[in-house]
C-alpha cells in the first residue's frame, strides 16, 4: 500500500510599510517564512504608487506559488486587510485582481489561513515591517538616481 508524504506547515511572516510622505508613494512587503521552527526563506519586495496591501497581496500569491503543494500555510501579520485574501472579490472590493490570483493560489494547498498576532510581541513581524521600509527606500533610491541620469541639464 502506497503511503502519502504528510504535508509540510509553514508560518509565513507578513508585514508591509507604506510611505504617504512622498508624491510617488512607495509601498513595500516582507516575509519571513518558518517551516519546522528553522527560517528557511525571506524576501522583501517594493514598488512606487502603490500601497502597502498591494504589495503584501503580490507577496502572498508569490509565496502560495512558490511553497510545495498541498502544504499547510499560516500568515501571520497585524494587517487585518489581508484577511480576505481569498473572499471572492465584488466591484467595491480593492485589488480584485490580486485577491483573484490568492484564491486561485490557495487552491494548490492543503490550507491557507490568515493569523492576526500583535505587532509589538513579535520580532519577526518587526523585521518584516523593517525589511518592507528598507525596500522601499532602496526603490525610491533607484527611481531618483534613474531620474537625475536622464534628465538633461540645462
Amino acid at each position: 500500500m502506497p503511503t502519502s508524504q504528510p504535508s509540510a506547515t509553514y508560518q509565513v511572516w507578513i508585514g508591509g510599510s507604506c510611505d504617504y510622505g512622498h508624491k510617488e508613494r512607495a509601498g513595500g512587503a516582507a516575509v519571513v517564512i518558518e517551516s519546522e521552527g528553522r527560517t528557511i526563506g525571506r524576501e522583501a519586495i517594493s514598488d512606487l504608487h502603490t500601497t502597502e496591501f498591494r504589495m503584501m497581496l503580490t507577496l502572498m500569491v508569490k509565496v502560495m506559488r512558490h511553497l510545495p503543494e498541498a502544504s499547510d500555510l499560516l500568515f501571520l501579520t497585524n494587517a487585518a486587510y489581508i484577511m480576505n485574501f481569498d473572499k471572492v472579490p465584488t466591484a467595491k472590493s480593492a485589488n480584485p485582481d490580486l485577491i483573484q490570483q490568492c484564491i486561485e493560489a490557495k487552491a494548490r494547498h492543503r490550507s491557507v489561513a490568515v493569523k492576526i498576532v500583535a505587532y509589538h510581541k513579535s520580532k519577526l513581524l518587526i523585521e518584516t515591517h523593517a525589511m518592507a521600509t528598507e525596500a522601499m527606500a532602496q526603490t525610491r533610491k533607484r527611481f531618483h538616481s534613474d531620474r537625475k541620469r536622464i534628465t538633461p541639464k540645462p
